[in-house]
């Protein structure tokens, strides 16, 4: 479909909606109102002319949500994704997200918590506590949020401190799987115009994969958390109000698991033996078969450990000039991660990689504010941020890496070459050493400064009583520089060889050297004149760690400096038509904006190790409606993606590159119907469809020639490693999402009410890696929850039993490219059936 075909189903809608909302009479509703803070100042939800999702506290307690994962499977157009570790956590809304695979990228999706930018999305993972309200924002917020909101933006806000109750709680969740779960929170009244609150949460629970190579039992994908939150509260008057909290909260779990989707023992013409074969008839090692696929089994030579602290300080102001309000917000960050992870996923001691990454920002950000008349208001202002990113990225060789890597090809007829010149010639020429050496390593340490400034405004200008015009401006300065440093163990110079079958032919100064002395013209290897340059020519093959050479992680590479150095303009031009106080129509126009960076990982040479900013452009319609007993939102979007930073793993690494143009159009609906005070049904439907509108330099199959013998069609030089992906599916997006979730209260005595609640979460197939390989695609799923509870009203408490995924489905994140094992993909499983009590008392 067109974009203008698109763009005119879009309006066709919208004038649908039109003649619906004519026909709907102002009325006061009983749907719960949600105040949110997109445009920077508190206003009802249905009056912000943006597509946005808002949760309170209690919305989330009673669908037993704990983080942010959780809040992802009930959200329309937001996706939550984490694969080997909880460092690459990543979050997409309307299909376009950005992988935390490399230390370079940023978000597409901003994420702020109480108004500071967090620059890491692993740092969003951590149980949600204590929370006020959060905000989905979809599509750019290019001038208000401005950072990295490419896509859309996440608004977290926590429960501040109140000068005239505790406003207390305590919750303990225990379940399945030793779940223990505990928080809680109260505030402490100084003064009149002077309180504290105190925030803390704990978290543990066993993990639902095995692995047979230790012998330990649900060990993988544990849960490990802990954090709090101190905060202190000022207002001395009416005019002014200081706000500060401090933040600490850690992550240790041994996370994650990857269970075997597909073997590689043979390839499709049943004679070619790939990397399972090696394993287990040339190493004699255990190999998980796919059949074992939904048994969440593993076979790791070492066990993956995911760590990470995350810590801050803020400090908000609000000072009111009458007329004007003035807004400061200052902010340090901190984020440290250590994760370990056997990188070849194994029984092997092949490969292991240690990532260790410091992150430390400041930021600060001014803000005017001011009303015009009863629905306009302006906001000018400016922001700041810096950052250090230190990544320091160890991958270790271990005592299986050299039979293993070595036993294919070319490698295999290359050392046989050699190894029986030497035979031949009675030891007249070396054997090959160790092509991949245990206790060899490969090291990239990489740092970053990055700076960031921008100025901004927006206005929304009232037109007569019923229509407003909203205007905003943004302009954002981005400049990083990159350093990166790689070390390797001690190893000569590269081999210049050139494998065909069992011949090994090297062209040098003297001549045509062949290990075959039967070649025709070969040079007599046994003359001891020729000895000083066959030696010469095979050299590097004599030095252990040759073998580096030949594969892209390891191999040396040359220092790296970079400069990016972007400038940016982005904004906003909204019109909204308020039919009546109860419905809403309006039209958005908006642009979004990502910085470009440096590519952290080794890479083969024909990518680029940098790439550029990314950006995007949104159309959309949509109306808001109230209803005395329902709430009906629903939006229709177009936004095309230029230069959209992807990141696609090879088989041996991740290249990260700019896609050239995507495009993702589509529509949503979010329902809420209360028909009677006891019941309530909330219903919503996403539509998206993500696609690359032109990707040439795409990352290439792996699994599918191999497992079918089908050859990637958009590979047009088979010589080199990219190929077409013009037209593929942006990975990670389910084109459907439904979500539905009924709530049925009970009377069952003066002071108690017994509630019952089910949801239900359906996802429409999936592309789940940028390769669009056909064996990667995720059939559709369905998975249901249910809570059943009990209100205690004399003494203000909860009860409740929860089941998540009672149908025990199956289901996934990602099927990958298993690293150096051209043919197998794995995966790493959600959840299966969980359940669990909860007890929660507040305090007044």
């Amino acid at each position: 479909m067109n974009l203008y075909l698109k763009r005119s189903l879009a309006l066709s809608c919208l004038s649908a909606g039109f003649f619906l909302v004519q026909g709907v009479a102002a009325q006061e509703s009983v749907i719960e109102e949600v105040t949110v803070t997109a445009t920077k100042i508190e206003r009802n939800q249905q009056d912000v002319p943006i597509a946005l999702t808002a949760f309170t506290g209690d919305m989330m307690q009673e669908s037993n949500i704990k983080d942010m994962r959780d809040l992802a499977s009930i959200t329309p157009s937001l996706i939550s994704s984490q694969s080997q570790n909880s460092t690459t956590s990543s979050f997409a809304v309307r299909g376009i997200g950005t992988s935390g695979q490399n230390f370079g990228l940023e978000p597409s999706v901003g994420m702020y918590i109480d108004g500071v930018y967090r620059s890491r999305q692993s740092s969003f993972i951590n149980n949600l506590a204590d929370l006020e309200a959060v905000e989905v924002l979809r599509g750019p917020q290019g001038t208000l949020f401005g950072k990295n909101t490419a896509s859309g933006a996440l608004n977290v806000r926590t429960v501040r401190p109140d000068f005239d109750s505790k406003n207390a709680y305590i919750d303990l969740n225990v379940g399945e799987l030793g779940l223990v779960n505990l928080s809680g929170a109260t505030n402490i009244n100084v003064s009149d115009n002077f309180a504290l609150r105190f925030t803390g949460f704990y978290g543990m629970r066993d993990g639902y994969v095995d692995d047979i190579v230790s012998g330990r039992s649900d060990v993988l994908n544990d849960r490990d958390r802990f954090g709090g939150r101190l905060q202190a509260y000022w207002q001395p008057n009416d005019r002014f109000d200081m706000r500060i909290i401090a933040d600490y909260a850690e992550i240790d779990e041994v996370c994650c698991a990857a269970v075997t989707n597909r073997n590689n023992f043979l390839a499709f013409d049943g004679m070619t033996p790939g990397s399972d074969s090696a394993l287990a008839f040339g190493l004699g090692l255990p190999v998980i078969p796919e059949s074992d696929f939904e048994n969440n089994r593993v076979a790791f030579s070492t066990l993956p450990r995911s760590t990470n602290e995350d810590s801050g300080l803020s400090v908000e102001f609000n000072y009111d000039f009458e007329n004007v309000t003035l807004t400061s917000v200052s902010a340090f960050r901190s984020f440290e991660t250590t994760d370990f992870i056997d990188a070849d996923f194994n029984a092997g001691d092949i490969l292991t990689d240690l990532n260790v990454a410091d992150q430390s920002s400041f930021s600060q950000e001014l803000r005017l504010t001011g009303e015009i008349g009863d629905r306009g208001s302006w906001t000018v202002g400016a922001y700041y941020f810096q950052q250090d990113l230190d990544n320091v990225s160890t991958l270790d060789i271990g005592v299986d890496a050299d039979p293993f890597l070595s036993g294919g090809e070319p490698l295999a007829s290359l050392r046989a070459g050699i190894d029986g010149l030497s035979i031949a010639t009675m030891g007249a020429y070396p054997l090959t050493a160790a092509a991949f050496p245990a206790g060899g390593f490969a090291t990239d340490d990489m740092r970053q400064d990055h700076e960031s400034y921008a100025v901004f405004g927006q206005a929304d200008f009232p037109i007569g009583d019923d229509f407003v015009l909203t205007a905003g401006l943004r302009f954002t300065s981005e400049e990083k520089d990159m350093d990166g440093t790689f070390t390797n163990t001690m190893v000569g110079p590269p081999p210049d060889l050139a494998p065909t079958g069992a011949i090994i032919t090297t062209l040098t100064g003297i001549g045509i050297w062949s290990v075959d002395p039967m070649l025709p013209g070969a040079i007599d290897p046994t003359d001891p004149a020729n000895v000083p340059g066959i030696l010469a020519a095979f050299g590097p093959t004599y030095v252990p760690g040759w073998g580096f050479y030949l594969f892209a992680p390891l191999a040396p590479q040359a220092p790296l400096t970079a400069t990016i150095d972007d400038d940016q303009v982005t904004g906003a031009l909204k019109l909204s038509w308020f039919v009546n106080d109860s419905a809403m129509l309006y039209a958005a126009y908006a642009t979004g904006y990502k910085s470009g960076g440096t590519n952290t990982d080794r890479i083969d040479p024909v990518f680029s190790q940098t790439f550029d900013a990314e950006t995007s452009e949104m159309i959309e319609v949509g109306l808001k409606m109230d209803f005395e007993r329902a709430r009906l939102n629903v939006a229709f979007h177009d936004t095309q993606f230029e230069d959209l930073q992807t990141n696609a793993f090879s088989g041996t690494g991740f290249n990260l590159q700019n896609a050239g143009d995507a495009d993702t159009h589509g529509a949503e609906v979010d329902f809420t119907w209360q028909p009677v005070d006891s019941f309530n049904l909330q219903a919503n439907y996403a539509y998206n469809v993500a696609d690359f509108e032109n990707f040439a330099n795409g990352t290439c199959w792996v699994a599918t020639p191999f497992q079918i013998g089908t050859p990637d069609p958009g590979q047009g030089n088979p010589l080199l490693p990219v190929c077409d992906r013009s037209g593929g599916r942006v990975p990670a997006n389910p084109e459907s999402r439904f979500f539905v979730a009924g709530t049925k209260d009970f009377q069952i005595g003066d002071n108690t009410t017994l509630y019952v609640r089910a949801e239900v979460n359906h996802m429409s197939d999936t592309m789940t890696d940028g390769n669009n390989d056909p064996l990667k695609l995720r059939d559709d799923f369905t998975f249901v929850n249910a809570r059943i509870g009990i209100y205690f009203d004399n003494i203000n408490s909860e009860l409740a039993i929860w089941g998540r995924n009672l149908t025990d489905e199956f289901f996934y994140e990602t099927l990958f490219d298993v690293p150096i094992q051209d043919g197998k993909l794995n995966a790493y499983p959600h959840e299966p059936l969980t359940w669990g009590v909860q007890y929660r008392m507040n305090f007044d």
